[in-house]
């Protein structure tokens, strides 16, 4: 009979624990956005901590630099058989960028999101193009510490987006953006 008591209390204390971190991960979930857009760590331009342009951006494992931002109809790397071809509706938004590892051992690098404020509603732009060449994207990059790369990252949006852009580098917190201007 005793043994029968033991395992009662076991599973009870089973459902208790697994109850306790449902309601934690309910919790937590409360403080997400369902549609994949956070308002509250947009930053206004011209506001003291907005980083802009040619700022570095110092996130945990990396100091981060926009160098520049274009706006193109096709993306023309040099290459033929890399270039991306004019797409009707679309555009293409290059940064140039600067990561700088500054953790003491190598780091991956990851492209990030671009976000739009358009008719007062911020879009998410997380997919970058894929470009196959020298100087362009992140495919799979890691850097060693103390070390440096700069390169071009691509993100096709709409050609009907207007409005001010940001971009939150990968590794980056939620208010970590970079102001890079108006569309």
């Amino acid at each position: 009979m005793e043994v029968a008591k033991k395992k009662m209390s076991l599973k009870k204390k089973a459902l208790i624990v697994l109850g306790v971190i449902c309601f934690i991960a309910f919790l937590s979930s409360l403080g997400k956005s369902g549609d994949g857009v956070n308002n509250s760590s947009i930053r206004i331009p011209g506001e003291q901590n907005t980083i802009e342009i040619g700022d570095v951006l110092k996130t945990k494992y990396f100091d981060i630099t926009a160098n520049k931002m274009e706006i193109v109809k096709y993306v023309n790397t040099g290459n033929q058989f890399s270039d991306l071809k004019e797409e009707p509706g679309n555009l293409f938004l290059i940064i140039n960028a600067t990561y700088k590892n500054i953790d003491s051992e190598s780091r991956m690098l990851f492209d990030g999101s671009i976000w739009i404020n358009y008719n007062g509603k911020d879009y998410e732009f997380d997919k970058s193009e894929p470009v196959m060449a020298e100087g362009w994207g992140l495919m799979l990059d890691q850097i060693n510490p103390l070390t440096s790369k700069t390169t071009n990252l691509v993100y096709k949006i709409p050609e009907e987006i207007k409005g001010d852009v940001y971009w939150q580098p990968g590794r980056s917190s939620s208010d970590e953006k970079i102001y890079l201007g108006k569309l």
